[in-house]
């Protein structure tokens, strides 16, 4: 048994979790396939653990499309069962990717009965990455970074007619950052030294990484409806462009994207993610190669005449803080809108499209498919709205913080928008805080009140009424100044 201890530990795990190449595939209201044709790039399921000998937790980086809340509970008590941990301990995490399994069940039939064994696999899968992360763990040091990627933008557009669609708004919020954490084994750091008389020299250290830590905010939906693979999109190009370059193992963090998406969204080829990930990849690597490279602080030591008066310095590549490791749950209630559909007629509007995407498909009636597909997605959507929220006038989202010293990541079962997330980092008691949807679940989009105004897709699939968004972060914000607050008072007692 590990003392207690400021110094951190952590390990890594990874199981690779391919669907079957003719799982239910992708559910956009636009394509005209039900299942995938093949896997272009293989998923995984990374999983971390970080412990201070006292507090341990693990997050769990899954290629998936959406975790909905009984899919996360699934895999958390899978985790939880195999490991011994609290299931409040554990964190599951989807990248959103749009080119994976049909997360449920809607008007796409062939390929579904392969998702609920998937689901169980992926459950499996899941505890065998967290038992090797946990079984991997080893005193590390802690380094964080911020660069910036523009391969993401706003998507909420506008017609000069005032028609909304998903695209590309240059003028519109949007987060760039690109926050990264490095985790480096704790023995291979030489911290200050002598190297003559009276001089030291702070050598960092030089081997790869145990772990790279990514947040970035953008939605996963590079491919598009004529894509018919399986595909993690850009996360997954991203992660192995990092590893390529640095070494170690990569986890990434969908960020605060709710209103974000690629520069180039919609697409079939899968060179277009490729490229996209490998352009914030070599951010990453650029961001975690500089933190071992550039020095935090140097000392002015002395001039060595050689020809040119030569300036020689004391350098410092100084780590933050690691412990105490802090996991913090809990259910934050928001205020739904007025006028959720009614169960009875969602639910009679989605049958009544089934119904005629089937008889279009008997008929080969190409443009009659497309508009039936189209109307079961959105009327699919509405009806899972008054399921989860009808008759109700608020709602209890799902919030996890897992804090380790100078770092929190902040979760929520949400897609939020990025000024929510932007809000949430600058306002953070912690110096690096990632601001994460997808986590533990997914209940729907939350739009600003600026953007509930507006309308648009996003804002007409949410229940959520226009004071949620101030609600939920504001409560975010509380549960990580009380967090600060008990970091100090650890630091102290120990």
């Amino acid at each position: 048994m590990i003392s207690p201890t400021q110094t951190l530990l952590a390990g890594t795990g990874r199981r690779c979790t391919n669907p079957p190449p003719n799982i239910a595939h992708g559910g956009w209201g636009a394509q005209k396939h039900e299942q995938a044709e093949g896997i272009d790039l293989d998923f995984w399921t990374t999983a971390l653990a970080l412990s201070d000998g006292h507090t341990t937790a693990v997050v769990l980086d899954i290629d998936i499309q959406i975790l909905t809340n009984e899919r996360a509970d699934q895999i958390r008590a899978a985790v939880s069962q195999a490991t011994g941990l609290p299931v409040e301990n554990i964190r599951a995490c989807a990248t959103h990717t749009h080119s994976g399994p049909v997360p449920y069940k809607s008007w796409i039939e062939k390929g579904y009965e392969m998702v609920g064994p998937w689901f169980d696999d992926l459950a499996r899968w899941s505890a065998e990455a967290a038992v090797e992360a946990l079984a991997a763990q080893q005193p590390v040091e802690l380094r964080a970074g911020r660069g910036e990627c523009r391969i993401n933008a706003n998507r909420r557009c506008a017609t000069p007619a005032g028609e909304r669609f998903l695209g590309v708004n240059t003028d519109g919020p949007c987060d760039h950052d690109v926050i990264v954490v490095r985790l480096d084994p704790l023995g291979g750091s030489a911290g200050l030294r002598p190297v003559l008389q009276g001089q030291v020299e702070d050598l960092p250290y030089s081997g790869p990484p145990l772990a790279t830590l990514v947040n970035y905010a953008c939605h996963a939906t590079i491919m598009g409806p004529a894509n018919r693979l399986l595909t993690p999109d850009y996360p997954g190009a991203m992660r192995r462009v990092v590893e390529q370059a640095v070494g170690g193992r990569c986890i990434f963090l969908q960020g605060s994207a709710g209103n974000l998406g690629p520069v180039q969204g919609f697409q079939a080829d899968p060179k277009v993610y490729r490229q996209l990930g490998a352009i914030l990849g070599h951010e990453v690597a650029k961001i975690v190669l500089a933190l071992n490279g550039v020095p935090s602080a140097m000392t002015f030591r002395e001039i060595v005449p050689s020809g040119a008066p030569l300036g020689l310095y004391d350098l410092q590549f100084a780590p933050r803080a690691g412990g105490p490791v802090q996991v913090r749950q809990t259910e934050i209630s928001v205020p739904l809108r007025e006028g959720l559909p009614e169960k009875k007629a969602a639910a009679e509007k989605l049958e009544q499209w089934k119904s005629r995407l089937a008889a279009a498909r008997a008929n080969r009636d190409p443009a009659a498919i497309t508009e039936a597909i189209y109307m079961a997605r959105r009327a699919d959507i509405q009806l899972r709205l008054a399921d989860d929220f009808g008759g109700r006038s608020s709602a209890a989202v799902r919030t996890h913080v897992i804090a380790f010293g100078d770092v929190a990541l902040v979760g929520c079962n949400l897609e939020p928008f990025c000024e929510i997330g932007l809000a949430i980092k600058q306002q953070s008691p912690f110096p690096v805080t990632f601001m994460c949807g997808y986590t533990n679940g997914r209940m729907a989009y939350l739009p600003t009140a600026d953007e509930w105004a507006k309308g648009g897709y996003e804002v007409e699939n949410s229940p959520f009424g226009p004071g949620a968004a101030a609600c939920l972060q504001s409560e975010i914000l509380a549960v990580l100044r009380r967090l600060r607050g008990q970091t100090f008072s650890t630091a102290n007692r120990r």
